[in-house]
């Protein structure tokens, strides 16, 4: 089964260290680095360390690049 969750790691030296980590600096890392489509997240959560994406329930971007390549990112979990 795909995934539609994901937690991502961003002290990482892929995508450089976010010391205040909150919705705004996770919705860029999303849409800048990982190039997330704004329209395919449906939440974000934030935590000490982590954010956690949650996508919408659809099957259009199941072959798209960015998704393929989000599952293969070591700091993507």
């Amino acid at each position: 089964m795909l995934e539609r969750e994901f937690v991502i790691n961003p002290d990482n030296e892929e995508l450089g260290f976010f010391c205040d980590l909150d919705e705004e600096s996770a919705k860029s890392i999303c849409q800048d680095e990982l190039e997330i489509p704004e329209d395919c997240i449906k939440k974000i959560e934030c935590y000490e360390d982590a954010f956690k994406i949650y996508l919408k329930n659809t099957r259009k971007y199941y072959r798209e690049d960015w998704y393929v390549n989000l599952q293969r990112l070591s700091f993507v979990s």
